[in-house]
């Protein structure tokens, strides 16, 4: 007998391809996943970035681009959902819970700019006229609260102006000081790398960094991080007449430093 040559299964999206018949295929099944997959990736990123420039270094975004950022929001959710109905066919659980989950990510990623712009819309509707336009940081009612000893309190009140001013850099120092007061030291360095950046001149920018540098060499016992803050200092003003101080900062903690990691090996 003859043996029979293996049959091969020409169905399913997996075929062989038949001779004459076009290399690669896609069908509108295929491009509209592609298409929801690429639109996963702006919206990721941006997210993620805006979450990092917020809550990691402190700064605030313009409300206008907070505005067009959920203006964009919309568009995506009705491509996104367009796209997600047209690949999982009619109205299933699997849409819904694929709808359920966009929602839910959006919320984490991009509820703070929702409340950011609610916010300002309340305080601009409920305030007078004639107080509306405010130029300048007003650090009284954080200043109140410093003189109660209500450091909590401090620090949600700095907190309000630094996102009203986000380049203000007396906020962000204020709002350092009154969390070392209440033991978190950790959060205060990131408030006053935050600060430190936005002081404008050296000299006031090295009283900021040498209280960073104590910060994380006697308190944190993070001398590497103290050494680092015034590498970047005399990276940042070369030239400057406060450069000479920092270097002898400097050296001084690498000098103490040394001892103790010839200790530790």
């Amino acid at each position: 007998m003859v043996p029979r040559a293996p049959q091969v299964c020409n169905a399913g999206p997996f075929r062989q391809r038949q001779q004459g018949e076009p290399g690669i295929q896609f069908s509108a099944l295929d491009i509209a996943l592609a298409c929801s997959l690429f639109l996963l990736i702006p919206y990721f990123g941006w997210g993620i970035y805006t979450l990092r420039k917020r809550y990691t270094h402190h700064e605030e975004l313009n409300p206008a681009v907070e505005a067009l950022t959920l203006a964009g929001l919309v568009v995506f959710y009705t491509a996104e959902l367009a796209l997600l109905r047209s690949w999982l066919g009619p109205l299933n659980e699997y849409f819904y819970l694929s709808a359920l989950g966009l929602f839910v990510s959006g919320a984490a990623l991009y509820g703070h700019m929702l409340l950011s712009l609610l916010s300002r819309l309340v305080v601009g509707a409920f305030m007078p006229a004639g107080k509306r336009q405010v130029h300048e940081p007003r650090y009284g009612a954080a200043e109140a609260r410093e003189r109660q000893g209500d450091f909590e309190g401090a620090v949600a009140e700095h907190q309000a102006v630094a996102r009203a001013f986000p380049r203000d850099p007396i906020s962000a120092i204020r709002i350092g000081d009154n969390l070392a007061r209440l033991g978190r030291l950790e959060e205060a360095a990131a408030w006053f790398e935050a600060g430190l950046l936005r002081m404008g001149s050296p000299g006031k920018e090295l009283s900021v960094a040498f209280r960073l540098c104590d910060l994380y060499s006697r308190d944190l016992e993070q001398p590497d991080e103290a050494v680092r803050v015034l590498e970047e200092f005399v990276a940042r003003h070369p030239e400057a007449e406060h450069t000479e101080t920092a270097l002898r900062r400097l050296e001084r903690i690498k000098g103490k430093a040394a001892p103790r990691k010839a200790s530790h090996v």
